[in-house]
């Protein structure tokens, strides 16, 4: 049977609503096509996007533990506090020398941990303040400079402090040194210039007292004169020591086991050591480290310290003697006498190297002058500390690594 053929306007009407719906269905499968496209491009850009993030913190956590690392690592200390003067961070230097943990010192007030640092306002100090705060202070037997300044955020906006610690005991220490050195240089010319002009008259009593001994006299004018004659030669000894001071030496610099020398200094001074009842106790570094230095002269800087120490122990006791190496700000050996002596009273310390002072009746006050400058001819540093229970000294000279001689016109005494 034929099928019905329709016609009219009805018809051709749905033929025409079929085939808009054709086209739209076409059009939205583009269109979907284009999103899925889009979608997957997105994605693409995302994951990229992703990947540059996650390289970016990355980079950015390597740098902050870099960061990190470099602050713990700093041998100066860093301390910061907030705008009310507690500290928010600390380093690891900053924790020995305030000798207490971070744990326990975040959060805590600043002045807590360094007496006399006044925490201050930051902000109202950006007014007038240019620069950076200073002061000095003695913790844990340091001598430590404290710097600090305004921290500012990245929009200039101040949110504390920075403070920076400076271990500064060894530079004070070289800077007296080298106080103590022009102020020897001073006494030992004028020093030199008064042995001179004394020695010539001391010479002329001590001759004429003697002629005046050999005519007849009676025994009271004997016993006279040679007090006069006696009291001249001790007054020449005093000069003697004070020309070794002043008059300029020029010693052979070669390169030397300091052991050995220390050694042979211990050993020749052992019978003076037992017959003050004092006993001995020498520890060495591993090796022989070597100085550039002579001999002689440093002989006669152990043998002074090791008599002074037993000069201070009148009713026995015991001397330590020890070396080590030191790396650290430069390669040094140094040498501790440590005794239990009487020890040096605190306001004598800080005079004990100056020419002709002493604290021991008789005695010139020349030995510790002399040895300081042999000391300091040698590029070595002397140091002493002293309590009730007893002296420590410590001696250091540059190691050096090369075999060579050398002579150095450098004068050991005052001048």
């Amino acid at each position: 049977m034929d099928t019905p053929k329709h016609t009219g306007e009805p018809y051709e009407f749905l033929l025409r609503s079929f085939e808009d719906f054709n086209e739209a269905t076409l059009r939205m499968q583009n269109a979907f096509r284009h999103l899925e496209n889009r979608f997957e491009d997105i994605n693409r850009e995302l994951e990229r996007k992703n990947l540059e993030l996650e390289k970016t913190l990355a980079e950015k956590e390597e740098i902050k533990n870099d960061l990190l690392n470099i602050l713990e690592s700093l041998t100066t200390g860093v301390i910061v506090t907030d705008l009310r003067g507690r500290i928010s961070r600390l380093n690891r230097c900053a924790e020995v020398f305030l000798g207490t943990p971070s744990a326990h010192v975040q959060g805590r007030p600043l002045g807590d941990f360094l007496p006399g640092i006044v925490p201050g306002n930051p902000k109202a100090d950006m007014g007038t303040y240019v620069g950076e705060r200073e002061a000095k202070l003695q913790l844990r037997g340091r001598t430590v400079e404290v710097i600090r300044s305004p921290m500012k955020a990245p929009d200039g906006a101040v949110t504390g402090s920075v403070l920076i610690l400076r271990d500064v005991t060894r530079l004070e220490k070289l800077e007296e040194m080298a106080k103590r050195t022009e102020r020897f240089a001073a006494m030992g010319e004028m020093a030199a210039n008064i042995a001179h002009e004394i020695r010539n008259p001391l010479g002329s009593i001590a001759l004429f007292a003697s002629l005046l001994m050999k005519e007849e006299r009676d025994q009271r004018d004997l016993e006279r004169l040679s007090h006069i004659v006696a009291a001249v030669r001790g007054m020449d000894n005093k000069i003697s020591n004070l020309m070794i001071f002043a008059r300029k030496q020029v010693p052979m610099m070669r390169v030397i086991g300091l052991q050995g020398v220390l050694k042979e200094v211990i050993g020749f001074s052992g019978e003076i050591v037992r017959q003050k009842d004092v006993s001995v106790e020498a520890k060495y570094v591993r090796g022989n480290p070597r100085v550039m230095g002579d001999a002689e002269m440093l002989k006669q800087v152990f043998l002074n310290v090791i008599l002074n120490a037993v000069q201070a122990m009148p009713d026995g006791g015991h001397l330590r003697i020890e070396t080590s190496l030191r790396k650290n700000p430069e390669p040094a050996v140094e040498v501790c006498f440590s005794d239990t002596g009487v020890g040096i009273p605190k306001e004598h310390l800080g005079r004990i190297f100056d020419p002709f002072f002493t604290c021991r009746e008789g005695g010139t006050g020349l030995g510790l002058a002399i040895v300081h400058n042999i000391v300091d001819t040698h590029g070595g540093s002397i140091d002493v500390e002293s309590g009730r229970g007893g002296t420590l000294v410590r001696v250091s000279f540059p190691v050096v690594r090369s075999s060579r001689t050398r002579r150095v016109g450098r004068k050991v005494g005052g001048t």
